[in-house]
């Protein structure tokens, strides 16, 4: 987990560059209204990377919230969230595997994973996710998947996506191929699919400052930037430095972001078939 820079990212997080994961927020929270409002009872709550705490402040807006805990690896991430949301929720700087395993077994109505597969093992963070529900709670998935801005790390910037390990990253962690390979990695654990979404966005950068921006103060190149000493940070910028330079008369650059937003259920015992899925694949925003 790139600590060190989501410790440094997290007084600029929220200003969403592009309005990409504010747009995709947006989604998976109607998504779990929907699927909540006839429930008569709070919702027991626990966010595997509760980051500044932004979704589980829309939430109680929207929905009756139980117990609430938020974990991350990120102390500074853990800050915003404690200024944002008070002591309503009980937040631990803790890995989000390790978390869920020592949480007991069917003690949440909802549980919340979202951008957490570029530094998590999917298979064994969703069966800890599975354990953790209720017969018929709710598992919330967002995440980029490795088309997300391709553009980018396999074109225009290719050899300085090979400098930093960007490809390597995105092949080393569990980020899905595509939407597809969402649904297929839930549907292997036993969840059942409520809703699910493929959010593809046109991202738009006028310049090299813009792609500096997005790349350094998002946390989309996190894990690639991450290393004891900073260097890797330091040949960024100095790179994008150069290219600020000699790269500037390529520019406007377009490109897309795609989130694979998915809602799924952890079946009842009773049941003997899957309920039918809302379908909502490749619907651009």
């Amino acid at each position: 987990m790139a600590t060190r820079v989501y410790d440094r990212v997290a007084q600029c997080y929220d200003e969403d560059w592009g309005g990409i994961y504010t747009a995709a927020r947006a989604c998976y929270v109607e998504q779990i209204y929907r699927a909540s409002k006839c429930r008569s009872l709070p919702l027991d709550t626990v966010d595997l990377g509760i980051g500044t705490g932004n979704l589980l402040l829309d939430l109680e807006r929207r929905l009756p919230l139980g117990k609430c805990i938020g974990f991350d690896l990120s102390r500074g991430m853990l800050r915003q969230a404690r200024n944002k949301l008070g002591e309503k929720v009980e937040l631990l700087r803790e890995d989000a595997l390790l978390a869920a395993r020592r949480l007991p077994a069917e003690s949440v109505d909802l549980v919340l994973c979202h951008f957490l597969l570029s530094f998590v093992a999917a298979e064994p963070l969703l069966d800890e996710a599975y354990r953790l529900l209720r017969p018929g709670g709710l598992f919330s998935l967002a995440t980029s998947t490795q088309r997300s801005l391709g553009e980018l790390h396999n074109g225009r910037f290719s050899r300085t996506g090979r400098l930093l390990g960007v490809q390597r990253e995105l092949h080393k962690a569990s980020t899905p191929a595509d939407h597809q390979q969402s649904l297929e990695l839930l549907r292997a654990r036993g969840f059942t699919i409520i809703e699910h979404r493929s959010q593809r966005r046109q991202v738009h950068f006028e310049s090299f400052n813009d792609v500096r921006d997005w790349a350094l103060n998002s946390g989309w190149v996190a894990a690639s930037l991450d290393d004891p000493f900073g260097m890797r940070i330091a040949i960024a910028t100095a790179i994008f430095a150069l290219a600020r330079i000699t790269l500037h008369p390529l520019y406007p650059i377009e490109t897309h972001s795609e989130i694979s937003i998915v809602l799924a259920r952890k079946p009842l015992e009773v049941e003997t078939r899957p309920m039918p899925e809302l379908r909502q694949a490749e619907i651009p925003v």
